[in-house]
């Protein structure tokens, strides 16, 4: 199977940002906010809470989801382990105006089959441009990758969302889960290198916040060998989670070989970060609670009117 390298696909991102950025979708809705509601949850391979389940159980899933996101009400919707676009879009349709803005469609390297749990975002903010890109292969090489979107807070004022579905704790001997922690870690590092281009490379100014959520399948107890949660926070970034006490935010209901514990997150970097809550649903909807922040948006600085100097008079 053919892979678009990572540093190849970025500098086709940015270029369809810029046609983008010339000419934004929807800029006139673009009203401004002063508070979003961002909900990250895993939806335990929606519709069917199985990968194969038959028509009726997906049926009846669906039923039970769409009434508890309907109460939810997200602005922003990140969400796991989604079958396709289709299914996601009519998930979308039970919240009033949440518009389904970007589905990843990854599919297993060795058999090319199309991989039934996809991490898609929903959004009732317009989008100035969305897509999803494969971790790119290297010494270690993460399984899927990421799904994005760059919502428009105003005209200059954007906010860069990130959905991320890391690789799981399952494994067999010392050996996998040691791979495990560094694929993660790995995800995290070229995570990081694409923020950092979209911040500096393309939209230098223009970037009020970054959003980064989902099922990160480890947590800042010590409980796993990674480092995700201190890379992320290396970079500036302030884990929702932080200051609540580890019996609050176990968002993964554990079964009988796993307690209970934290996987799902939310990280915010250039704006006030609020305090994570956990989402009471019920357990027909999925084996993970959703987590929620409500994230404020401040008020945009004025305009400077200063003269901009020219590169040659200086």
């Amino acid at each position: 199977m053919t892979r678009i390298s990572f540093r190849l696909l970025v500098p086709a991102v940015l270029a369809v940002l810029l046609i983008l950025s010339r000419h934004p979708a929807h800029a006139e809705d673009a009203a401004p906010q002063t508070e979003l509601s961002i909900i990250s949850w895993n939806i335990e391979w929606y519709p069917g809470k199985r990968r194969n389940a038959d028509d009726a159980t997906a049926a009846a899933h669906a039923a039970v989801v769409k009434e508890t996101l309907r109460a939810i009400d997200p602005d922003v919707l990140l969400a796991q382990e989604i079958r396709d676009w289709q299914s996601f879009a009519e998930l979308c349709e039970a919240v009033p105006n949440l518009r389904p803005v970007v589905v990843s469609a990854f599919r297993a390297e060795d058999t090319g089959e199309y991989w039934p749990q996809q991490q898609a975002i929903g959004s009732k903010v317009p989008a100035m441009a969305a897509w999803s890109e494969f971790w790119r292969a290297g010494e270690i090489h993460p399984r899927r990758g990421f799904s994005a979107v760059v919502l428009m807070l105003s005209d200059q004022r954007l906010l860069l969302v990130y959905n991320v579905h890391l690789k799981s704790n399952r494994s067999s001997d010392e050996e996998e889960a040691l791979r495990n922690f560094a694929t993660r870690d790995e995800s995290i590092r070229q995570l990081l290198d694409h923020i950092d281009e979209m911040e500096t490379v393309f939209l230098p100014g223009r970037i009020a916040g970054v959003i980064v959520g989902g099922d990160f399948n480890t947590n800042q107890d010590g409980q796993f060998g990674d480092r995700v949660d201190a890379m992320m926070r290396d970079a500036g970034f302030e884990n929702t989670w932080k200051d609540t006490p580890r019996e609050d935010r176990l968002t993964w209901r554990g079964h009988a070989l796993f307690e209970p514990t934290t996987l799902d997150h939310i990280y915010v970097r250039g704006l006030p970060a609020p305090r994570a809550e956990l989402v009471s649903v019920p357990d027909a909807a999925s084996d993970h609670w959703p987590v929620r922040i409500r994230l404020i948006i401040p008020a945009a600085p004025p305009l400077s009117t200063a003269p901009v100097e020219s590169p040659a008079h200086r």
